[in-house]
């Protein structure tokens, strides 16, 4: 018996890195054929919503079929909403280049709001992907819930943002693991991160609908 429990454990450890790098190779296929630029978006979320499934327990979800129909059905919506994000993040690195050209007590009130907003804005590039496939919300609710979500569980985007550093830390020390689990790892991690808070968000809102209704 334990030696079966060993084999069945390794057996489960071997599944979960062979589904991790077949949907990293299909996010570098697809992330290809979108041009790059316009498959990155797509292509993430596309594994995304497979991580998600298996975080539900659908772990029989069809791989390439559910992939390749997330990645077509959300290819300009979630291309648009990259492009504002894109946009945003340029914003923001131009004012970072304006304050060099800027001195005295200005130039400290201004670093400070920008050091705010990046932050706000760092906040709702981590989430907005997990956002964006849990959540069926109106356009520009994404970028609001997402940071939103992040400033309602501070612990998890603690935990979230201290275990992407150590998976780059990891990959910077081992290069070659990059093309095999680079995507696919840092999106379990993003993934798994944001939906542990989501259940814990929704926990939360439960009970106080429920302690409402009890002082009704």
């Amino acid at each position: 018996m334990p030696n079966q429990g060993v084999i069945g454990g390794f057996y489960r450890v071997s599944e979960w890195i062979m589904r991790l790098a077949y949907i990293n190779i299909l996010w570098i296929l697809f992330t290809i054929i979108g041009l790059i630029f316009l498959g990155f978006m797509p292509a993430t979320v596309a594994m995304f919503t497979i991580i998600r499934k298996w975080l539900m327990g659908e772990e029989d979800t069809p791989i390439f079929k559910l992939f390749l129909t997330t990645y077509k059905k959300e290819f300009i919506k979630v291309n648009l909403l990259g492009l504002i994000m894109f946009a945003i993040g340029y914003i923001l690195y131009i004012d970072l280049q304006f304050l060099s050209q800027v001195s005295g007590m200005l130039q400290y009130i201004l670093t400070a709001g920008l050091i705010i907003i990046g932050f706000f804005f760092l906040i709702m590039v981590v989430y907005i992907i997990p956002v964006y496939v849990h959540y069926d919300l109106k356009f520009f609710q994404y970028l609001r819930h997402s940071i939103l979500i992040g400033f309602l569980s501070p612990l998890m985007t603690l935990v979230l943002g201290a275990t992407l550093l150590i998976a780059y830390y990891l990959f910077m020390f081992i290069p070659g693991l990059i093309p095999v689990f680079g995507a696919s790892v840092f999106g379990f991690i993003s993934m798994g991160s944001a939906y542990f808070a989501f259940k814990r968000l929704g926990t939360r809102k439960q009970n106080s609908q429920e302690l409402k209704e009890t002082a009704q």
